[in-house]
């Protein structure tokens, strides 16, 4: 019985409290709070891209050059500071975890207000907004697109990896982000 229990914690399918928290920690939480509420963002989804991205580790490294906690690359980074809607820094570091959380926040919600849509602002994170943008059109509009219509298998697992991190931290640390 206890080796099942430990299994479905680990999986995340049951809930211990106190066991669970430790199990699945949410690192920079305050951090991403404050940039949550920033650029008004749900902060699990945050927490979700950092894990997924970065698993937390600020010096993190892509194969293909992306830096830091929401592993953006430094091209992006640069048109990110173009934004109206950049609060950050005049000259933000990408392995500096502050910075990181400013730019990829940002970016998310740019995503957030250009297609209205979780798996689309998710796949887009990851695969790119012209790609996303032709696969909606492919898939007959906004309301059509799911995760069936991404055909980047790597973009496609991004997606399925943020969605199950971020129900997974809302079911195992409700309340954390909760202004106070």
């Amino acid at each position: 019985a206890i080796i099942v229990v430990a299994v479905l914690v680990w999986t995340g399918r049951v809930v211990v409290p106190g066991i669970s928290g430790k199990v699945y920690p949410i690192e920079y939480g305050s951090e991403i709070a404050a940039v949550a509420d920033k650029y008004d963002m749900d902060p699990y989804l945050i927490a979700a891209v950092v894990r997924t991205e970065s698993g937390f580790d600020p010096s993190a490294k892509s194969g293909d050059g992306a830096l830091g906690l929401m592993q953006l690359l430094p091209t992006t980074a640069d048109w990110v500071t173009t934004l109206d809607s950049w609060k950050g820094p005049d000259d933000p570091t990408l392995t500096d975890p502050l910075d990181s959380l400013e730019l990829g926040t940002c970016y998310l919600a740019y995503l957030d207000r250009s297609f209205a849509s979780d798996i689309a602002v998710i796949a887009a994170y990851n695969g790119g907004q012209g790609s996303v943008r032709s696969w909606i059109k492919k898939a007959g509009g906004i309301q059509s697109f799911g995760l069936e219509d991404i055909p980047f298998p790597e973009t496609k697992e991004f997606v399925r990896r943020v969605t199950h991190w971020e129900a997974l931290y809302k079911k195992v640390h409700p309340g954390v982000f909760a202004v106070g």
